[in-house]
């Protein structure tokens, strides 16, 4: 893989990112887990008809198989900002509806909320955001169990397995 993103660098005259070449086996635990991940998930997404929520969650599949590392990918924050995200997209939802300040306020309290809590995690920004464009699904404060935390949840069980079976220290701290 290394000598193919060596080439394609080398055609387009692109400078090389400052970080170490990625091993291949870490390349193929992350395909695995992605694709693993994403896929019950996707498939959850569309026998639920809720397409939209794989927008955050193709996010945390970024972090939880690929940046494994970042305090951000971290199981807390995974679960506790996508809960947070839910409850604030689908409670402005409820008091005000749809409107472009209503999705603002949807999102930032779920920004605000994370930080005071310690459990920044940017795909709950998105979570929040859907519950508010999709009126929570119209399942109202139900979408916070089913689809976000089972999602959630989901995607973190796949990457705790995945990662320790291609021998990858995550999670690195659990709560």
């Amino acid at each position: 893989m290394a000598p193919l993103i060596n080439a394609i660098n080398k055609i387009r005259n692109l400078p090389r990112a400052p970080q170490p070449a990625i091993p291949s086996r870490e390349l193929r635990t992350t395909f695995i887990g992605s694709m693993l991940g994403i896929g019950f998930t996707a498939y959850l997404a569309f026998y639920w008809d809720c397409p939209m929520l794989l927008g955050p969650f193709g996010a945390t599949a970024v972090l939880v198989y690929g940046a494994y590392k970042a305090p951000l990918a971290q199981p807390r924050n995974v679960l506790l900002g996508h809960l947070l995200g839910a409850f604030m997209g689908v409670a402005v939802y409820d008091f005000f509806g749809i409107t472009w300040w209503s999705l603002a306020l949807g999102v930032t309290l779920a920004i605000v909320f994370m930080m005071v809590t310690y459990s920044v995690h940017p795909p709950a920004g998105a979570t929040a955001y859907v519950a508010i464009q999709t009126g929570g699904l119209g399942v109202g404060y139900m979408y916070i169990l089913n689809p976000v935390l089972l999602g959630a949840f989901t995607l973190l069980l796949i990457a705790i397995i995945v990662n320790k079976l291609g021998k990858r220290d995550y999670p690195t701290s659990w709560w």
